[in-house]
């Protein structure tokens, strides 16, 4: 039956990287309880228990303006979700949904998983300071864009992860990335992420060069190592779970973490976080007292000690383990474990802004203000960790005036802050306080309704 809300909303839908698993709480309430679904045929495919008695609309590859459309349509007769996978903010529907929905606060984007931090906690892979995300598609992006991204990062010597490395009638753009990036680099080859018939490999960078490493095709994620990344092994059986838990609420726990907290004897995190999660904790919550070091030497000790006496455990991060928490740390004691990988802080602060990171983006804790105007004026979206206010004037002031920005803390927490205006508006408006997130859209962004919408460039292909 149709909904009888006038104000029916168009959810856009990260499902994550396949695996229900992988998929959120919050995604999966909205999709029970839409009353259309629209998506690609594969996607919809992954989530055909959820489909029934729902109104249903699938299309092919190449379809992506007429799946829009059909969900902005459907809205006069409820509410409607147009699935991504992934996350919708990462080379997702999230920036044309809004590009074509005629009221932008009618639209609401659910983030997920994104298949480079499913990969990255799968492999063992923590990123301490940056990471730089690309795709190597120029179907809707020219090639002397992605070059000129491609030699940026390689000099400042980011880790990469590199989206869409390969296809039948492209393959050269992978070898050109690679000898940018450098032939020495450890390199992860991640195939088909949380699907069936996943793999994941580590090599060099010239063994892929030489055509000796993994096959590549399009369900392939590379990461190329850089500067401040951790990589050790993880083990997927293991009864010690370093569990993201995204950036506060249950809901936007995915299915996996859910389970590993529940069926948890023990959970060791901050107070804060178990807080936050209190909801699905069945055990005994710990949260440890002293200095960082010490919290962190305790949880450590005490997590391997009852994994000795056959006890599943938890140890809480903040987001997503692999995106500056401190899963390295744990990682690095060299523990026998499992990630759980969970919605990043970039991702939350996005969605709930609008579609600012459809493009390629950088993360980061660097808050140099020249690197900052150097990646942005490359075209990155840039998102700058834990900066304090004191630190946002130099960077706003050398941004392009009109450079949509979002400045957040706190999302979806108690005390919630979150505005998007243009990097002149804010420079004026003097924001004071700490631990912010600040967002820089990606290029070709704009702001509207409130919301900032991102242009991927479909114009190209479509008329609309």
């Amino acid at each position: 039956m149709p909904s009888e809300n006038k104000e029916n909303k168009l959810f856009i839908v990260g499902l994550g990287p396949g695996a229900r698993e992988k998929m959120t709480l919050q995604a999966l309430k909205v999709l029970r309880e839409v009353d259309a679904i629209v998506g690609y045929r594969p996607y919809l495919e992954m989530i055909s228990d959820l489909l029934v008695g729902k109104t249903v609309e699938s299309s092919s590859m190449g379809k992506e303006v007429d799946r829009v459309k059909a969900a902005v349509d459907r809205l006069d007769e409820g509410s409607v979700a147009l699935v991504s996978s992934g996350d919708p903010n990462i080379y997702g529907m999230a920036g044309l949904g809004l590009e074509m929905a005629k009221d932008a606060a009618r639209v609401e984007v659910v983030p997920g998983v994104t298949s480079f931090t499913a990969a990255a906690c799968r492999a063992g892979i923590a990123f301490r300071d940056a990471v730089a995300v690309i795709s190597l598609s120029d179907l809707l992006t020219p090639w002397s864009e992605i070059e000129a991204r491609l030699k940026l990062a390689g000099e400042i010597n980011l880790p990469v992860a590199i989206y869409n490395p390969k296809s039948r009638r492209r393959d050269w753009q992978v070898k050109r990335a690679l000898e940018i990036l450098g032939p020495d680099k450890d390199t992860l080859v991640a195939r088909n992420v949380a699907r069936p018939g996943e793999e994941t490999t580590w090599t060099k960078a010239r063994d892929l060069l030489e055509d000796q490493g993994p096959e590549m095709d399009m369900f392939t994620l590379l990461i190329v190592s850089g500067n401040g990344m951790t990589r050790a092994q993880t083990f997927h059986d293991a009864v010690i779970n370093i569990v993201g838990i995204g950036p506060g609420g249950h809901e936007w726990l995915t299915l996996e973490a859910e389970d590993a907290l529940r069926s948890s004897a023990k959970i060791f995190g901050a107070r804060r976080y178990l807080e936050s999660v209190k909801d699905v904790i069945v055990g005994e919550a710990v949260a440890h007292p002293g200095t960082c070091e010490e919290r962190m030497a305790a949880r450590i000790e005490d997590a391997r000690a009852s994994a000795d006496q056959g006890e599943k455990v938890s140890l809480l991060t903040g987001g997503d383990p692999s995106i500056f928490s401190s899963a390295h740390r744990y990682l690095r004691s060299g523990m026998k474990a499992r990630t759980c990988p969970g919605i990043s802080a970039f991702s939350a602060v996005a969605a709930k802004a609008g579609a600012p990171l459809v493009n390629d983006f950088v993360l980061t804790s660097e808050t140099d203000a020249f690197r900052i105007e150097r990646l942005a004026g490359a075209g990155f979206g840039v998102v700058i960790y834990n900066i304090e206010g004191s630190r946002l004037q130099p960077i706003l002031e050398i941004l392009d005036s009109s450079r949509p920005c979002i400045l957040a803390r706190d999302v979806s927490r108690e005390g919630e802050v979150i505005m998007a205006m243009t990097a002149s508006d804010m420079k004026e408006a003097h924001p004071n306080g700490h631990r912010f997130t600040l967002l820089v859209a990606s290029k070709n962004s704009y702001i509207k309704s409130g919301r900032v919408v991102t242009k991927r460039g479909y114009e190209v292909k479509y008329n609309y």
